[in-house]
């Protein structure tokens, strides 16, 4: 098998593993608990948030565990609208968002709030200069993912900050979870971010969300009072540990990691530039783990079928959207052709992928090809 579907969920390392069974086994006492055991898995899981914070270079910043980044996302957005409701209701985001961030907007907007849209790029990048024009003083939360899981692009987040140095009262929230592992998270000016473990190599359920100020957030998980108050529930100290180890591994592995991948990103295109009718959609410089080829002409879902056949995973546009039947709202915003659209794969890669899958990818790309030749749209 060979495996390009990364961005949608990646392999669990076995340390990673390892450390969720261990804890388990042998720590599985509750932090909460007032008994020497209870005090020494509490030390534990504050052990697994410094390391979290030491390995991504925070300083001041408060690391709440979650479920996820769909969990992370709904407390940062949610959270902090309702906390500042008193100083205004207008709220900025872009089609490039994921569902998680997208459908909490729209959410937020049937309550009341007044959501605005900022233009995209043909580039597929938040436009500055319209963000600009949006800015007023009844702002109050802005949102932008750092890496888009749909093509690669990395966003403008410091230009964001910078446009927002103007407005001191907007929360400013990025959803990080192609960037962890691949990129520096970008930190300066920003006041959350959201993370999901098993996109860089963790576990299925394990979250982050990384708080500037955890005083601008209004609580929406209400019990026991774990997280600092924030995210209540008896806290899953062995999911936590585990995550900290996926951290760790993935910050040791970033930059050999994206050398290789550039390497195999450049080699694909360059094959791919062989076939007539066949288009990358990706833009040069996006992210190398990811790429987004076009077969116009043919459906995405068919092409999916085909490469599965011959033991290529791959998706359409995002896992999450790959079961739905429309047309993906970011390659829409980029003016890119209703054919294209629909007929858009996703490659995605990680640290297990290896040059050597190019010449089995071309392979299987040149079956595929073959088999769906006479439908694409010259």
């Amino acid at each position: 098998m060979l495996y390009f579907d990364n961005a949608a969920t990646t392999q669990p390392d076995a340390s990673v593993i390892d450390s969720y069974v261990r804890v388990n086994k042998q720590f599985y006492f509750n932090p909460n608990s007032p008994h020497d055991k209870g005090v020494e898995v509490s030390r534990l899981l504050q052990q697994a948030r410094t390391q979290i914070k030491r390995m991504l270079q925070l300083h001041d910043e408060t690391v709440i565990f979650t479920s996820g980044a769909t969990e992370s996302n709904n407390m940062a957005l949610k959270g902090v609208a309702y906390h500042k409701k008193p100083f205004g209701r207008t709220l900025i985001t872009s089609v490039l968002e994921h569902p998680s961030v997208l459908e909490v907007m729209r959410s937020l907007e049937s309550e009341g709030f007044n959501l605005k849209y900022v233009n995209v790029t043909k580039e597929g990048r938040i436009d500055i200069s319209h963000l600009k024009t949006l800015m007023s003083s009844d702002v109050i939360l802005v949102t932008c993912m750092q890496v888009n899981n749909i093509m690669g692009q990395v966003q403008p987040i410091a230009d964001i900050v910078e446009v927002l140095k103007d407005y001191p009262k907007v929360h400013l929230h990025v959803d990080a979870v192609q960037a962890m592992g691949k990129f520096p998270l970008v930190t300066d000016g920003v006041d959350s971010i959201a993370l999901s473990g098993h996109k860089f190599n963790g576990l299925k359920g394990q979250g982050i969300l990384i708080l500037k100020n955890m005083h601008n957030i209004q609580t929406i998980i209400h019990g026991g009072g774990q997280e600092f108050a924030l995210r209540s529930g008896t806290v899953n100290v062995p999911m936590d540990v585990a995550c900290a180890k996926a951290v760790r591994l993935a910050e040791d592995h970033r930059q050999v990691m994206m050398t290789e991948l550039t390497e195999v990103n450049r080699q694909i295109r360059m094959f791919v530039a062989q076939y007539p009718g066949v288009y990358i959609n990706s833009p040069d410089d996006a992210s190398p783990h990811i790429l987004n080829i076009a077969f116009p002409g043919v459906r995405g879902e068919v092409l999916v079928n085909a490469f599965s056949k011959l033991g290529v995973m791959i998706s359409t546009t995002s896992a999450c959207s790959s079961k739905h039947m429309k047309v993906n709202e970011v390659l829409q915003a980029m003016g890119i052709s209703t054919s294209r659209i629909l007929g858009s794969i996703r490659l995605s890669f990680d640290y297990n992928t290896k040059k050597s899958d190019v010449e089995v990818f071309q392979e299987a790309f040149d079956t595929v090809y073959e088999e769906v030749k006479e439908l694409l749209e010259q």
